[in-house]
C-alpha cells in the first residue's frame, strides 16, 4: 500500500530522531579522551607511540630467568631501585602497594608490579624476595649482571650511577620514575614520583582499557 505524504514525512522524522538519539547515546557511552594535561597533573606521562624493549637475560627474585617474555600478557609497572635504599625505594614501594589496593579488582588482576634492582652486587634473588615480602606478597623482582641491567635501563630512560662497592654501606643514585609497560611488552609511559595512589587508581583503569 502506498504511503501518503504525511506518513512519509512522519517516517523520515522518526528516522532522523533515531539517528540523533543514537549519536547522543554513543557520545555519552564512549569514554572521554584522556586529557594529557590532567594526566600530567596526576604524574602520568604517556608517549605518542609505544617504544620497544630489548631482550634481556636476568634473574627473577622468585628463581629462574627473567626477561622481556615476563612483560608480555599483562600491564606492568617497573620500578628501578634496590633493597638497601634508605628513602625513595621503600616510599615508592609503599605507594605502589597503596595504588594496587585502590584499583578495581579487575584492573588489579591485569597489573603486575616489578622491582628491578640497580644493585646486583648485593641484591641476590633471595634478598629481593625477602624485601618484596615486606610490601606485598605478589610483587615481583628482577636482578642480573650489570651489562643486562644497563641495557634494560637505557631502553627505559632510567638513569643510575654504578657505585663504588668497596664500602659495605654504599648508596646507589638512580631515577625514581615508574615505567609503564603494555601487554605487548612495549614501553608506553611513566609515573613521576612521588606517586599519588588515589589519583592513579582512577586513571590507570582507563589507560589499561581505553
Amino acid at each position: 500500500m502506498a504511503l501518503s505524504g504525511v506518513q512519509k514525512t512522519v517516517l523520515v522524522t522518526l528516522a532522523a530522531i533515531a539517528l540523533v538519539i543514537g549519536a547522543v547515546v554513543n557520545k555519552v557511552s564512549r569514554p572521554a579522551v584522556l586529557d594529557r594535561e590532567q594526566l600530567s597533573q596526576s604524574g602520568i606521562f604517556l608517549f605518542d607511540s609505544p617504544r620497544g624493549i630489548p631482550e634481556v637475560d636476568m634473574l627473577s627474585a622468585a628463581g629462574g630467568s627473567w626477561g622481556k617474555q615476563d612483560l608480555m600478557g599483562q600491564w606492568d609497572l617497573l620500578f628501578f631501585g634496590y633493597t638497601f635504599c634508605p628513602d625513595i625505594c621503600p616510599t615508592t614501594m609503599a605507594e605502589l602497594r597503596q595504588l594496587v589496593g585502590a584499583l578495581p579488582e579487575a584492573s588489579a588482576k591485569q597489573l603486575r608490579v616489578t622491582m628491578v634492582s640497580v644493585d646486583p652486587n648485593r641484591d641476590t634473588p633471595e634478598q629481593m624476595q625477602q624485601y618484596l615480602g615486606f610490601f606485598k606478597a605478589d610483587f615481583h623482582g628482577a636482578t642480573g649482571d650489570p651489562q643486562e641491567l644497563a641495557k634494560l635501563a637505557r631502553a627505559l630512560s632510567i638513569a643510575y650511577i654504578e657505585p663504588d662497592t668497596s664500602s659495605d654501606n654504599y648508596l646507589v643514585d638512580h631515577s625514581g620514575q615508574v615505567v609503564i609497560v603494555n601487554p605487548q611488552g612495549q614501553y608506553v609511559g611513566f609515573l613521576r614520583p612521588p606517586l599519588k595512589p588515589e589519583e592513579l587508581s582512577q586513571w590507570l583503569p582507563r589507560i589499561m582499557n581505553p
